[in-house]
């Protein structure tokens, strides 16, 4: 009992020590106040599926999701919806990136006395990433954005407060200072 014990143990902080922690990539054109921007439009094209070859990972409800969430950060940012006159457009990209493995077996055959190549499986493996950006509405102009690797295969339940941590996350990155705030107080805290 105590052997299965250890070997739970093991195993245990094998798979906390190998798990993927995530960070957040984020860049900002440092000549742009973003204090002087008061309204936002979210992009519309960033609510239509592009990968269709992977219904799981990218649908219209995650697409929607990941817009509310968007909406609710810029929203906290100070930033008003304002669909007529936006000063800055907000979107995100989801990026799935794809790779097969193959595991062999290699075993040394006594009769050519070479190593064979057997594949003994193949296995697929999709890493996901989100990015998140904020552009001048006038200028077409990317002024920051920030991205996170991510796993958007969710059940319902937890996509939503998972997605919402990760937009809070890359948020957390925006260079808009708030109200009474000196920038140059941001800049250190970064």
């Amino acid at each position: 009992m105590r052997v299965y014990y250890i070997i739970s143990v093991l195993l245990f902080s094998l798979l906390f020590n190998c798990a993927a922690t995530s960070e957040v990539v984020y860049d900002y054109n440092l000549q742009t106040d973003f204090n002087q921007f008061d309204t936002y439009v979210l992009c519309i094209d960033d609510f239509t599926v592009e990968h269709l070859n992977h219904p799981n990972l990218d649908n219209e409800n995650v697409r929607l999701t990941i817009g509310d969430a968007v909406a609710i950060e810029m929203e906290n940012k100070a930033h008003k919806t304002n669909v007529l006159e936006p000063q800055l457009q907000a979107g995100f990209r989801i990026l799935i990136s794809e790779e097969t493995v193959a595991f062999k077996n290699c075993e040394h055959s006594k009769h050519l006395e070479y190593w064979e190549n057997c594949t003994l499986h193949e296995e697929t493996y999709e890493e996901e990433t989100l990015i998140v950006y904020v552009a001048d509405f006038e200028t077409n102009k990317v002024l920051w954005h920030a991205s996170i690797k991510c796993e958007l295969n969710k059940p319902k339940k937890k996509l939503k407060p998972y997605i919402n941590g990760l937009v809070k996350s890359l948020f957390d990155t925006y260079p808009k200072t708030q109200v009474g705030q000196n920038p140059d107080e941001f800049k250190e805290l970064q």
